[in-house]
């Protein structure tokens, strides 16, 4: 059986490596931390068994703490097609970029982002820079590498996190600060437990929304989903508790509605600035941009753009495509196909 998906004929002989990294003790930061880590498996299950579906030879690449070993593994199956679930190496998700370099270097077609994309977007100042240069609203920002001064044009309520981490990692309900004190308090956390610059923005009242994009010469735009609040308590965030701990207030107080509801005009443009987004941060196959919709302009505000979004199955993305009416069986042949067609591979 062959198929067509990406400009790529794909046939079921083909041999797929899932790469990913083993859970381990992040470096730095938090111990609870480690719940964002442990869910990449929940990642390579669900394409473990779409490809086993599929009928697809595949084999998986936990990646440990030797490179040599994965390299030689790799070397011994040959695969043709990686999809690429690494998020770092070593518990530092600052290797992250690293690993499909050696998937470049040895010639192997990956799915997903490429190292450029994943170092603009890890370092969030560096990408809000970007969109910056490209006319993408971002919310006005500051670096801070230890508790300073703050920029005059910088005004309370204002946000902080670590400037290279993801996941909601690092951030809590004192990520919103409403003064000096707490924003000191604040910065000297990011930068003692994380041990990296803190990223300070204006906090953006507003619908929360995530828009996920699929494809590369034309994306297109799967449905928008929305955070819906219901928290008895200011700030109105995504914070690490809503994100992973599912017996807190915070989980039960989040809740993600998808397809949204918004108005003609307003989708339009939320639309056109993900796409914005999505190309001056070099994004490829698949993406998740993080809006703010803010409340009296209905300006959407980037707030994050996730290159290899968690695709597991009660993720974000994974909602998108539900609502979409694709399969994750499609969803993974069609990005095998942007794989093999950027390694100009016809496997027929």
């Amino acid at each position: 059986m062959v198929e067509d998906y990406g400009g790529c004929y794909v046939r079921l002989a083909l041999k797929v490596g899932i790469l990913f990294n083993l859970p381990s003790k992040p470096v730095r930061g938090e111990n609870i931390d480690y719940l964002a880590e442990a869910e990449v498996l929940d990642q390579v299950n669900a394409v473990q068994n779409s490809l086993e579906k599929l009928g697809f030879d595949y084999q998986l690449f936990p990646l440990k703490d030797d490179i040599e070993d994965l390299v030689r593994a790799l070397k011994q199956y040959r695969p043709d097609v990686v999809v690429n679930l690494c998020e770092g190496f070593r518990g530092n998700s600052h290797l992250e970029m690293h690993v499909p370099a050696l998937l470049e270097i040895m010639g192997i077609p990956y799915t997903g982002a490429h190292p450029l994309a994943l170092g603009l977007c890890q370092d969030k100042g560096l990408a809000k820079d970007v969109l910056r240069a490209h006319d993408v609203p971002t919310p006005n920002y500051q670096i801070m590498e230890e508790p300073g001064i703050l920029r005059s044009n910088l005004k309370f309520p204002l946000f902080v996190k670590p400037l290279r981490e993801d996941a909601s990692i690092g951030i809590s309900k004192r990520s919103f600060v409403r003064n000096s004190e707490e924003l000191k308090f604040q910065v000297d956390y990011v930068n003692r437990v994380y041990g990296q610059p803190a990223l300070i923005e204006e906090y953006i009242d507003g619908r929360e929304l995530n828009v996920s994009v699929l494809g590369n010469d034309d994306p297109i735009i799967l449905p928008i989903s929305e955070i819906i609040f219901d928290l008895r308590y200011e700030p109105k965030i995504v914070d690490y508790a809503s994100k992973w701990l599912k017996e807190s207030e915070e989980y039960a107080g989040t809740k993600p509605v998808c397809p949204t509801d918004l108005d003609d005009e307003t989708k339009m443009l939320v639309e056109e600035t993900a796409l914005k987004a999505y190309r001056a941060l070099r994004c490829r196959d698949y993406a998740r941009i993080d809006i703010r919709l803010e409340k009296r302009t209905k300006i959407p505000f980037v707030l994050e753009v996730n290159p290899n979004p968690d695709i597991s199955p009660e993720a974000g993305f994974n909602r998108s495509l539900k609502a979409a009416n694709i399969t994750f069986e499609e969803f993974i042949m069609k990005i095998l196909g942007f794989a093999l067609k950027r390694g100009e591979k016809q496997v027929l």
